[in-house]
């Protein structure tokens, strides 16, 4: 509303209005531990009527610290843009790194690359970025990672490790990788559909990594999906993913995507206040303020966008009431004087702790590893404890006075089952602690579920008894199957069908391993019966040995009706030989929907037959799998009336 001029109006009334005017245009956070954030706005800091550090105390670029946009011409070329560095360098406040790895938004020529190719340009992408900004103090380190958030991902984790034995392996390793760089920025891992939709894949990705002792200090909840919450949905899943994660929680990207005014100031009032005050949240970042230039925009029936950028809260100039209120609460009390877990808005403790076993056999003795490091501050003692299965209580495992190293291996031999609780406590100087805690699961020693030999069959229902992670991985602990042939396994679906039983309900990822006494060494033939209703299903036979895994074939199963129920038999030849004595063999699916009866193993011959010459060409043989076997020698017999090649 614009107000008439009047000249009346006293010096002291102009005095107040000065004063009025001046604190609006204050920057908003004057909380020295936890900061109001925001972003660059078309690559620029300062716009609008308002220096963006009259506002914002942290910034995140939008954009232009992401890996595409720095070496998006080829590895050999940095395209940096240093303005919200510098700019937070000016104004003292944090700038956070967004973000080092991530299934979108990486370089295009990436994609065709060789797996250790791709690893070799992730390395060289985080040592330019370690040359360009050796000091960051945050950084999002790993984007996004939920499956199925980004279709990309596949690119950039299979050359970090893949999924590995906890399942997030290259996760893990990307924080190891920041950790080495920058051992005391705050690593924070940042993903959406956190309050919403995908509450437990977050939880489960977040604790798994934390518990494998990965160095991350935070999650980041961007917030994406508050517009159509309730505040009471909001408060429960909050304290659902902190009870379950006990870290520090950033709110990353947060914006209400309304044009009605109102509407988008409740939400504002009902959510920022109880996410500030939280004594674990280290700070909140919008994601852009300036209305018609943020990503959220409204469009038609038809796709037409017919309003830009209407999560900004200042529109042609003037506060929207999302904006003025925001201005009131934070020159609150509550607001200034709400608690940190980071004092000073920085990282003062690196404390992870890393059981060498994440799942640990009953009765062996295990590793736990504990880093702890101090950024200003000096060690007095580092106090490792443990919890064991139905206790309440921590007991003291192990007291190091005055460490002179950072990293500590402990020895410990658990014997009961279940799940433990390590807590190490750092302990300084001045009295100061800082505390962080890791689990582990204690499980029955691994064995064969059922004796099996080579040359012979193994059936796909019958792999290792133990836990998931250890003999065989299901994506989820919904059991869909169709019989209770086996009760010891978290999610494995086996289904009636083929010869009597068959493991069905599968996706890619997913795999099962079988202890097998190979009789005698040498080059094996495989026939599978397996049947599927989809297309381009199918699965990786492969060798295990101390945790690596030799790939031996792989099976592509068709399509072989339109439903589950008809299954085929497809045949090939292992890629290498099997030594003789046992042997651990691994099941991977890596096409969805098929189900796996049982695998048949015959030992081959030495000498592979040809029956048609057309399956020699340019110089290579072909067996009767279609398989090519150039290199061999070749003859001509007569077998069964019918010359044949040979080739060995």
């Amino acid at each position: 509303m614009r107000m008439r001029r009047t000249a009346s109006i006293s010096v002291l009334a102009l005095a107040c209005l000065f004063i009025i005017s001046a604190e609006a245009k204050a920057q908003l956070s004057t909380n020295p531990n936890k900061f109001l954030g925001n972003i660059t706005t078309y690559y620029n800091v300062d716009y609008g009527n308002e220096k963006y550090y009259t506002l914002w105390n942290q910034i995140t670029c939008e954009n232009e610290t992401k890996w595409s946009s720095v070496q998006g011409s080829g590895q050999n070329s940095w395209n940096w843009n240093d303005a919200a560095y510098n700019y937070a360098k000016q104004h003292n406040f944090p700038f956070k790194f967004h973000t080092l790895v991530w299934g979108s938004q990486f370089p295009e020529w990436v994609k065709s690359l060789s797996v250790q190719d791709r690893y070799n340009a992730i390395i060289n992408w985080l040592d330019g970025v370690k040359r360009h900004y050796p000091d960051l103090e945050m950084i999002d380190v790993v984007n996004e990672a939920v499956e199925g958030h980004q279709q990309d991902t596949h690119y950039i984790s299979e050359a970090l490790g893949g999924a590995g034995e906890t399942g997030y392996d290259w996760i893990i390793n990307a924080f190891e990788l920041a950790y080495e760089r920058w051992p005391d920025a705050i690593l924070i891992y940042n993903d959406f559909n956190t309050f919403q939709w995908n509450t437990d894949q977050f939880i489960d990705l977040v604790r798994t990594v934390r518990d494998a002792g990965a160095p991350i200090d935070a999650y980041g909840c961007q917030s994406h999906d508050l517009t159509d919450i309730s505040l009471s949905d909001l408060q429960n899943t909050d304290k659902r993913i902190q009870d379950e994660l006990q870290m520090p929680m950033y709110i990353t990207e947060y914006d209400i995507g309304l044009t009605d005014d109102t509407k988008q100031a409740q939400k504002y009032q009902e959510q920022i206040p109880y996410l500030w005050e939280r004594s674990y949240c280290a700070g909140i970042t919008l994601w852009g303020y300036i209305y018609g230039a943020t990503w959220i925009n409204i469009k038609d029936d038809k796709g037409n966008v017919t309003d830009r950028g209407v999560s900004g809260i200042i529109k042609n100039g003037t506060d929207r009431k999302a904006m003025t209120w925001l201005r009131q609460y934070m020159a609150t009390d509550a607001a200034k004087n709400a608690a940190s877990p980071f004092p000073g808005m920085k990282k003062e403790a690196s404390i992870y702790i890393k059981p060498a076993d994440p799942k640990a056999s009953q009765n062996k003795e295990t590793t736990i590893n504990v880093r702890a490091r101090m950024r200003t501050k000096t060690i007095q003692s580092v106090k490792i404890y443990i919890k064991a299965p139905g206790k309440t209580i921590f007991k003291v495992l192990q007291t190091i006075e005055s460490p002179t190293t950072t990293s500590h291996d402990i020895k410990y031999t658990p014997t009961a089952l279940g799940e433990y609780e390590i807590m190490a406590k750092i302990i300084n100087t001045d009295e100061t602690t800082y505390s962080k805690t890791s689990k582990f699961t204690v499980v029955p020693p691994r064995k064969a579920h059922k004796t099996m030999e080579l040359p012979g069959t193994v059936q796909a229902e019958d792999f290792d008894e133990c836990t998931d992670g250890i003999t065989y991985h299901d994506k989820d602990s919904q059991n869909e199957g169709t019989t209770s042939y086996r009760t010891d396994s978290q999610g494995v679906d086996i289904v009636t069908g083929g010869s009597g039983y068959a493991i069905g309900y599968t996706s890619a990822g997913e795999w099962l391993e079988y202890t097998v006494n190979v009789k005698t060494a040498g080059r094996y033939g495989y026939v599978a019966t397996v049947s599927s209703g989809n297309e381009n299903t199918g699965f990786r036979i492969g060798l295990m040995k101390d945790g690596v895994e030799t790939s031996l074939a792989t099976v592509n199963v068709p399509k072989t009706g339109s439903d589950w129920s008809i299954y085929q038999e497809v045949s090939g030849t292992l890629a290498k030989k099997l030594d003789a004595g046992q042997n651990t063999i691994r099941i991977t699916i890596t096409g969805s929907n098929c189900n796996i009866d049982k695998i048949d193993f015959t030992l081959k011959s030495e000498v592979e037959y040809i029956t048609d010459d057309d399956q020699y060409s340019n110089g290579n043989y072909y067996n009767l799998a279609g398989q090519r076997v150039n290199g061999y020698k070749r003859g001509i017999t007569i077998k069964d009336g019918k010359k044949v090649f040979i080739v060995k």
